[in-house]
C-alpha cells in the first residue's frame, strides 16, 4: 500500500510539472554593422581605438531600453553578440580601417606601436521609451584623443546621434540603433582624423614610428 501511495505522489508530480519542462527559445543575437566612412588624405599616423567604459547597464550583452523615472530595462528575448564595449570598439575599428586615413587602426591589444590613442566612452546606447512614442535609438561617446609619445590631448569632444524605429519590434529597434550609431560614428571618425591632420608637420615628423 505504502509502495502504491508513493508511486501515485510520483505520477502526479510528474503530471502537474511536466508543462515546465518547455524549453525558453534561445535569444535572437544581433549586431550592429561597421559603417562605411568617407575617405579622404591619408595620415601618417597609426590609431588605437579603445573602449574604455560606459554609462552603468550598458557593460553587458543586453539592448538596454530606457523608461520613464529613470528606470532601464533590456529588449526580452534578444542580445548582442558581444558586450557593448567590444561590439562598439570592433565596428569602429572596422570603419576607421574602412576610410584609408590612417596607416593602421589597432584595438587595445594591438601588437604594433600606434602614433596616436582614442578612448571613448559609451554614454548612450540603448532604446528611448521615454516620450510615449515609438522608442528612439540613442548613441553617445565621449572621445579624448592623444598622442602616445608625450600623451598629450590633442581633443576632446562628444558626439550624439538619434533614430526613431518605424515600429515597436525588435527588429527595427535594433535597426534604429545601427542607424543612430552609423552617424554618431561618421562624426567620431571627422572629428577625430581633423585633430590628427591639424598637428603640426614637425610634431607629426616627432611620432612617427
Amino acid at each position: 500500500m505504502r509502495t502504491s501511495i508513493l508511486a501515485a505522489i510520483v505520477a502526479l508530480a510528474t503530471g502537474c510539472f511536466g508543462g515546465l519542462k518547455n524549453e525558453v527559445p534561445p535569444p535572437l543575437i544581433y549586431r550592429v554593422d561597421a559603417p562605411p566612412l568617407a575617405a579622404g588624405a591619408p595620415l601618417a599616423a597609426d590609431l588605437l581605438v579603445i573602449v574604455d567604459g560606459t554609462t552603468p547597464g550598458l557593460d553587458g550583452d543586453g539592448i538596454a531600453s530606457r523608461w520613464p523615472g529613470n528606470r532601464l530595462d533590456y529588449l526580452a528575448g534578444a542580445r548582442w553578440a558581444e558586450a557593448v564595449p567590444a561590439l562598439v570598439q570592433s565596428a569602429l575599428i572596422e570603419s576607421f580601417q574602412g576610410t584609408g586615413r590612417p596607416r593602421s587602426v589597432q584595438g587595445d591589444i594591438g601588437r604594433f606601436r600606434a602614433t596616436h590613442t582614442l578612448v571613448i566612452e559609451v554614454r548612450r546606447f540603448d532604446a528611448d521609451y521615454t516620450d510615449g512614442g515609438l522608442p528612439v535609438g540613442q548613441v553617445a561617446f565621449s572621445a579624448t584623443l592623444g598622442r602616445a609619445s608625450d600623451r598629450r590631448v590633442l581633443a576632446a569632444f562628444t558626439v550624439a546621434a538619434s533614430e526613431r524605429a518605424t515600429e515597436n519590434r525588435q527588429s527595427t529597434v535594433v535597426a534604429a540603433l545601427d542607424a543612430a550609431f552609423a552617424r554618431a560614428a561618421g562624426e567620431l571618425a571627422d572629428r577625430t582624423f581633423a585633430a590628427m591632420a591639424a598637428e603640426p608637420a614637425q610634431a607629426s615628423a616627432n611620432i612617427a614610428p
